[in-house]
């Protein structure tokens, strides 16, 4: 397959974005809420959305590795809880420190978001992020009533399904770089579940066992055998879609027909891919699906050589599909490996 490393971490980063401005989106509407001024029962509810959000935010810039994201998130942590304790007055300075750090938050993911080449951006993101983070934390040390150590938050009980995802988090990203560096293709599938186990977290009414994450993996490995059987039958009808260009335009309505059946096909597989993060077959599909649709609805004709390339792509497309799910079983054997310990533990406290 014509896939490289760094086809997919832009793809990780990408999605790290959209996830993170909607984040970032609920920590603003929430904080308009308690500077406008609400109830005992909502302002509790306000700040547990923004302190799960900036968790969230903070967990998943761990996992593309931001670490100064990380930073500047973690700075506004304790004047928030130091807020919502009435250890420290809300007061309006301290509104403007925190709107102060959600807005380089903000800006930061939204220049990710929005750039044409997101690991080139990161690296240059890192620095300055850094820098911003040494401020905010200055900018949060100098509130009265704060603990002194810059950027550690105050020490609280922390909950048994909170110290076991950390467990989970840690033994995934210490499998991540332990991973030998190499020319060989991989599912980086240890991005998937760490999206996953995140966004479980974010559901206030779940929390993370051992089953959910046992869960999580027959999930995709079930994702990965459905995306593998409809590839397989799917793959008949672009087949026959592709021989009708072979044999010419004898009769268009037929070859029209056959065309929009392809369409169709290729739709429903390019879903199935994203969903599976075959990033190299949504690529293949996508340029596919453009090049058929100028056929369709602008009657371009393709030269006999240009058929015989598409028609090879498609021949092969199983076998891509193919590969991929073995790909994906060999790296979930090494995270259920990895995950063996912790998983063992909590079912025999069950």
């Amino acid at each position: 397959m014509d896939t490289s490393e760094d086809q997919f971490q832009e793809e990780v980063l990408q999605l790290f974005a959209e996830e993170g401005l909607e984040w970032i989106k609920q920590i603003k509407v929430a904080l308009q809420e308690l500077e406008s001024g609400v109830t005992l029962d909502k302002e509790k509810k306000h700040y547990d959305i923004i302190l799960r959000s900036l968790t969230n935010l903070m967990g998943s810039a761990a996992t593309v590795e931001l670490a100064a994201l990380q930073k500047l998130t973690l700075a506004l942590v304790p004047l928030l809880q130091a807020m919502q304790t009435k250890k420290v007055p809300a007061k309006p300075e301290h509104f403007a420190t925190i709107r102060q750090g959600i807005a380089l938050m903000y800006a930061s993911v939204q220049v990710l978001h929005m750039a044409s080449q997101r690991t080139i951006v990161k690296a240059n993101l890192e620095s300055i992020m850094q820098l911003q983070a040494d401020g905010l934390q200055r900018a949060v040390a100098k509130v009265q009533g704060i603990p002194k150590a810059a950027g550690a938050a105050p020490k609280r009980p922390v909950s048994p399904e909170a110290t076991y995802l950390g467990k989970i988090v840690q033994a995934l990203l210490d499998l991540k770089h332990a991973r030998p560096s190499s020319l060989e293709p991989s599912r980086n599938l240890i991005e998937l579940v760490l999206r996953r186990l995140h966004r479980l977290s974010d559901q206030e009414s779940a929390e993370v066992t051992a089953a959910s994450v046992a869960s999580i993996l027959h999930q995709m490995e079930g994702l990965d055998e459905r995306f593998l059987e409809e590839t397989r039958r799917r793959v008949e009808t672009l087949k026959q879609a592709i021989a009708g260009l072979r044999a010419g335009t004898r009769d268009p309505h037929a070859q029209k027909a056959n065309l929009q059946g392809g369409l169709r096909e290729i739709s429903l597989l390019y879903e199935m891919a994203r969903e599976v993060g075959a990033i190299p077959i949504v690529q293949f599909l996508h340029g596919l699906e453009t090049l058929l649709l100028e056929v369709v609805y602008k009657s371009m004709t393709l030269v006999p050589q240009r058929v015989e390339g598409v028609a090879a792509r498609v021949d092969s497309l199983v076998a891509m599909a193919q590969q991929w799910v073995e790909m994906g079983r060999t790296e979930q054997a090494a995270i259920e490996k990895a995950l063996a310990p912790l998983i063992d533990k909590d079912l025999a406290r069950t």
